[in-house]
């Protein structure tokens, strides 16, 4: 938390810095009680690194949440109110964070990347609270225990492998789990970087009149939360806050780079040759997937926002090119893919069937395996689509023939590709069952002013890490509906099993 405060003391936010101090002094005296009490702990088994990493990660959320509660607390009322940007009628979001269960809401989504927020007006909780948010976000991306084997004192063999694929990653990059992490953490701080560095270079170009601060304080802030596939804003009304069409496209880039997976970019780099990104199955997949996903969107708005038909279907496709249904279809459709959740349209206000192409076509799958994206991941998908094929032509096959899987670049035999298609199905299986318990638990409690599909909507963006809402969310939302969401956001991000291990052991004891 010392990166917040000295951005809180730069913008001269006194409480906002020390709320930070309290906070950071409490987490770090807690942490090293801890540490010294478990300092003689055994090595941790396969199970006990799952329990680790969903217990880990839901005590970050809590005393991440801590300088949310301190700073409303502390903060007077006319200091809050000084946070609002001039002209704007709106009290301060830090208000809200008063209510304990709201700053938690605000941790979990943040390290989650998630991006759903309780800070309905975000320019309001001040530089200091808008740089942690974002900061949150990035940490969460690479993943907390990423970092820890990265840079502590780790544990090697089995258990150090162990708690590496307890937060959802497989590959290694380098012979040992400590050289994977911290290659996985230079890649990740130098692709930050360099989007950062293009994000303000844009931003100077497309809006030279919104200043030099305030552009490389957006760029570095939305280089964290995009390239963590976060969201988090800097902006009221996220990315629409610039209501320019060409900074939204500016930040499409700033989505994708985010939602490809780290071990291709560790390929580029070891091999020095770009064509590693078209080799990879799950970049051409992402790429298909955003061609069909915006066609379909578009034409969906399309009729929503009533781009008449006259008969030439020329004069129609020129009308719906320049129309708000490809400019919301586009942009949307990629923030729901890549699962950002940088938003620029009202989603809680479009009809039923373009709701349901971003919830299915987008925010169920997402993006990369190894990227930093929530769903059921693009590879899982690509395997259960080749094992159904696999086994429908396997029909045809002679009795002797050879009946090995491609799978990408690898070629694996039947019983490997048994194995990798019975725990892809599986997960997908889990993942829906979780998916269907929510949208049923969320109904139960939905205000009558939302619809079934505004529902679907917004359980499928919080098990996803997605971040985009149809209005659901906010500070007024029911208690179960937003406990419900912290439970998602948390399975979602650790890919169920971790939770699913530990609530197992409680209830065995």
């Amino acid at each position: 938390m010392s990166v917040p405060l000295l951005v809180s003391l730069f913008y001269q936010e006194w409480y906002s810095a020390v709320a930070f101090l309290i906070a950071g002094m409490i987490t770090a005296l807690s942490g090293a009680t801890v540490y010294k009490i478990c300092e003689d702990a055994p090595e941790p088994k396969r199970h006990h690194a799952m329990i680790v990493a969903a217990l880990g990660w839901f005590v970050t959320a809590a005393f991440g949440a801590l300088p949310f509660i301190v700073a409303a607390h502390i903060t007077p009322p006319a200091v809050l109110e000084s946070f609002v940007p001039a002209g704007e009628s709106y009290s301060s979001s830090l208000r809200y964070f008063r209510n304990p269960l709201h700053a938690f809401f605000e941790s979990m989504s943040g390290y989650t990347t998630t991006g759903l927020t309780m800070s309905i007006h975000e320019p309001s909780v001040g530089h200091g609270f808008l740089w942690y948010r974002s900061q949150m976000q990035w940490i969460g991306g690479a993943g907390m225990i990423v970092l820890s084997l990265a840079i502590l004192r780790q544990p090697h063999g089995v258990a150090g492998i162990s708690l590496y694929q307890s937060e959802g990653r497989n590959e290694k990059l380098r012979p040992s789990i400590a050289g994977t992490a911290r290659a996985i953490w230079k890649i990740y701080v130098g692709v930050t970087a360099l989007v950062a560095v293009y994000l303000a270079a844009a931003t100077f170009l497309i809006a030279p009149n919104y200043g030099i601060e305030n552009t490389i304080f957006d760029a570095i802030n939305h280089a964290m939360t995009g390239q963590s596939t976060g969201g988090f804003s800097t902006l009221d009304d996220s990315i629409a806050g610039y209501d320019s069409y060409a900074m939204e496209l500016v930040h499409i880039p700033a989505m994708i780079t985010g939602a490809i997976s780290i071990p291709v970019y560790y390929g580029v780099l070891s091999e020095r040759d770009v064509r590693e990104f078209t080799r990879d199955p799950q970049v051409r997949g992402l790429c298909a997937m955003f061609i069909v996903g915006v066609v379909g969107l578009t034409a969906f708005l399309a009729r929503w926002v009533g781009v008449p038909y006259t008969g030439d279907p020329i004069a129609y496709l020129s009308n719906v090119v320049t129309s708000q249904a490809l400019r919301d279809g586009l942009f949307q459709f990629i923030s729901a893919q890549t699962t950002t959740g940088w938003q620029t349209s009202a989603i809680g206000d479009w009809n039923g069937g373009a709701v349901m192409v971003i919830v299915l076509g987008a925010m169920l799958f997402g993006g990369s395996a190894g990227a930093t994206v929530g769903g059921i991941k693009i590879i899982r998908g690509h395997i259960i689509a080749r094992g159904i094929r696999w086994e429908i032509s396997r029909v045809f096959l002679p009795k002797h023939a050879i009946d090995d899987l491609r799978i990408g670049q690898r070629r694996v035999t039947a019983d490997e590709a048994n194995d990798e298609i019975r725990a892809a199905m599986t997960f997908a299986f889990i993942y829906l069952i979780v998916l269907a318990v929510s949208l049923f638990v969320l109904l139960a409690v939905l205000p009558s002013d939302f619809t079934l599909a505004d529902g679907i909507f917004e359980v499928a963006t919080a098990q996803g890490t997605v971040g985009l809402s149809s209005g659901i969310t906010g500070p007024d939302m029911p208690v179960i509906a937003e406990l419900l969401f912290i439970g998602q956001m948390w399975m979602g991000r650790l890919e169920i099993i971790p939770v699913l291990v530990l609530l197992n052991s409680l209830f065995r004891r």
